[in-house]
């Protein structure tokens, strides 16, 4: 398969069902596993994606030339912020599905996102990276984000949206 033939666009409503799955999949890599059907009962994870876009949420979608959507990033600033640790900012959540990992579309992804963001005036971004998750950490760190503490079991970091950090 050829990242050649993944093509990005901005998220909308229409994109909530596969944003879902995507969340889905990231809860269960921080060892939370929620059936897609129950996400409504988990508050603190279904914020992510509850009644998404609204305000200053924005999202990019990779997908195939036929359409077939293969990852999402997006931001949103999260209704409860105990996941903000020095203040708050728009959080992000993404993903790509499995057969399409190890291609670059994640970091084309978030470099997509970094700059919508920054065109609505987002200037800053955080999330939460389980502790554990060792290839998403060095992921981040390459591209710039810095740890500013600890959520539970989660290292919280942040990045400037106007950097760009190409990995190389």
């Amino acid at each position: 398969m050829s990242v050649n033939r993944i093509v990005y666009r901005k998220a909308t409503k229409h994109d909530v069902v596969f944003m879902s799955e995507i969340l889905v999949d990231a809860a269960a890599a921080s060892g939370v596993n929620i059936l897609i059907d129950d996400l409504s009962i988990y508050t603190d994870t279904y914020q992510y994606i509850e009644s998404f876009p609204e305000g200053l949420d924005v999202g990019i979608i990779a997908e195939t030339t036929a359409g077939m959507p293969v990852g999402a990033a997006w931001v949103r600033m999260l209704a409860n912020d105990v996941h903000a640790v020095n203040e708050p900012m728009p959080e992000l959540t993404m993903g790509v599905v499995p057969d399409y990992r190890r291609m670059g579309i994640g970091e084309q992804l978030v470099e997509e996102l970094y700059n919508a963001a920054f065109t609505m005036g987002i200037l800053k971004i955080s999330l939460g990276v389980h502790e554990e998750n060792f290839p998403a950490i060095n992921l981040y760190k390459k591209q710039g984000w810095v740890e500013d503490g600890r959520f539970k079991e989660y290292i919280m970091m942040s990045r400037e949206t106007n950097i760009n950090i190409r990995i190389g």
